[in-house]
């Protein structure tokens, strides 16, 4: 690295249930590299992992996520016969016991959460208050999960209005942004059989994840985008799987020089910064009111 190189970088993690546990791997890569991550923003499951880590918790968050199998991941389910079949009391437990009552306040970094207000219609963006509400409020995917309740509101999954919050980081003005984007690879159906509710609705919210997120992504100064193809909703259980393969994104994107193009704009920054002052100073010393640049 030369030492005009950056390794402070910020991280927008989309959306995607269990494919958002990749998330952990991309950390865990980038970190091993020498990146120092800022500030983060995620959304559903990116929006899991973001306040994990933000917290110091991440360690926490992947042990419990290796230790479930397809039993143990179906008895964190609450079933429901309202707003959706899950109720989400059960993780909500799980989230207070790892998390307990901590606030925004109480992260390392800045962290902001998005939810959809299903009351208004709009995107919310959590960044005060008590963490586990947002996050229980963020990944209620409609249809599967019960909307949340919170403060007279009802929330929705933050993947309705913003899958992939890099315009989040950037309107805060934060910089070096990172996006982790899973919709990239979608499988392709074979032709025939109908598809089940589950399936459609699951099908349905990632294509749109993947055509909101290419409308924010322009703003992140670089993408990773970890093969997640094949792993459904609830595939909880293969973690070890799911994480490995953020773990290769991130180390291949490094690789490939895809985070090289944020050195290169800070380099181009002060490279115009150091060429206009040097001109002022050139214009004062010879006393002339212009000069070609």
């Amino acid at each position: 690295m030369s030492i005009f190189s950056n390794k402070k970088i910020s991280l927008a993690l989309d959306s995607g249930s269990a494919k958002g546990m990749a998330h952990i791997g991309v950390i865990e890569e980038l970190e091993n590299k020498g990146y120092k991550i800022t500030a983060v923003a995620g959304t559903s499951m990116g929006a899991v992992v973001a306040a994990y880590y933000s917290l110091g918790k991440l360690d926490v968050l992947k042990n419990w996520l290796l230790s479930l199998n397809k039993k143990s991941t179906f008895f964190t389910l609450d079933f429901s016969l309202s707003g959706g079949f899950i109720g989400g009391k059960k993780l909500m437990q799980a989230f207070e016991e790892h998390l307990g009552n901590a606030e925004f306040k109480d992260t390392k970094i800045p962290l902001f959460i998005t939810a959809t207000n299903l009351d208004t219609g709009k995107e919310h963006i959590f960044y005060e208050g008590q963490i586990i509400h947002a996050i229980r409020a963020s990944i209620s995917v409609p249809g599967v999960m019960r909307p949340y309740l919170y403060e007279g509101n009802y929330f929705v999954d933050g993947a309705v209005t913003n899958p992939l919050p890099v315009d989040i980081l950037h309107n805060k003005k934060i910089k070096n942004i990172v996006a982790v984007h899973l919709h990239e690879y979608i499988d392709e159906r074979e032709a025939g059989a109908a598809p089940g509710l589950i399936e459609t609705m699951m099908r349905s919210m990632g294509i749109v994840s993947r055509y909101l997120a290419k409308a924010k992504i322009s703003e992140a100064m670089a993408v990773i985008e970890p093969d997640v193809s094949g792993v459904d909703m609830f595939h909880f259980y293969q973690a070890d799987s799911v994480i490995s393969r953020g773990r290769k994104a991130a180390a291949l994107a490094i690789e490939n020089g895809a985070l090289d193009s944020i050195s290169l704009k800070m380099l181009t920054f002060f490279k115009e910064k150091i060429s206009n002052r040097i001109i002022y100073i050139l214009k004062r010393k010879l006393g002339k009111g212009s000069l070609e640049e």
